[in-house]
């Protein structure tokens, strides 16, 4: 019976649906100096039927979009992650007025190399945590890594 049940919980696993991948859009085509800014834009392409909650935290509400760097590398966020404008409309759910992405959301990252990072090829990497919905159902919250290459000047 034991087994059984770690089988249905495995294919349930298996089974649930994957409504959000993630692309780097824009990153560094040149070697950044140390101390210098740049940036890097992600988004979000969302499945027909989901949508992913924005970054707005609400008291009681969802989930919101979180996107942040990993700890321990040479780069920093040089002020706050700038996203594209969600749609505002009242959950019944929630019983409150929130914003969502649907179909597309894009994330832009003002970054900078740390001013003592060693020159050579590195890569920033990003955490994006996120919760998606359908009209029926919403996915436990998932937190997908993504990284960008990045080369430190000489």
């Amino acid at each position: 019976m034991k087994t059984l049940l770690c089988f249905a919980l495995l294919t349930a696993a298996v089974a649930a649906p994957e409504p959000v991948s993630w692309q780097v859009r824009a990153s560094p085509a040149k070697p950044v100096k140390a101390g210098a800014p740049f940036a890097v834009k992600l988004a979000a392409h969302i499945q027909d039927g989901w949508h992913l909650y924005s970054m707005k935290s609400v008291p009681d509400g969802p989930i919101p979009t979180r996107i942040w760097l990993a700890e321990g590398q040479p780069f920093q966020l040089a002020g706050r992650v700038q996203a594209s404008e969600p749609q505002t409309l009242q959950d019944p759910n929630f019983q409150m007025e929130i914003g969502i992405y649907e179909g597309e959301a894009e994330f832009t990252l003002p970054l900078k190399v740390a001013a003592g990072a060693a020159a050579g090829q590195g890569k920033v990497l990003i955490n994006t945590s996120y919760q998606t919905c359908d009209n029926r159902v919403c996915l436990p919250p998932k937190t997908v890594k993504v990284e960008v290459p990045v080369t430190i000047a000489r």
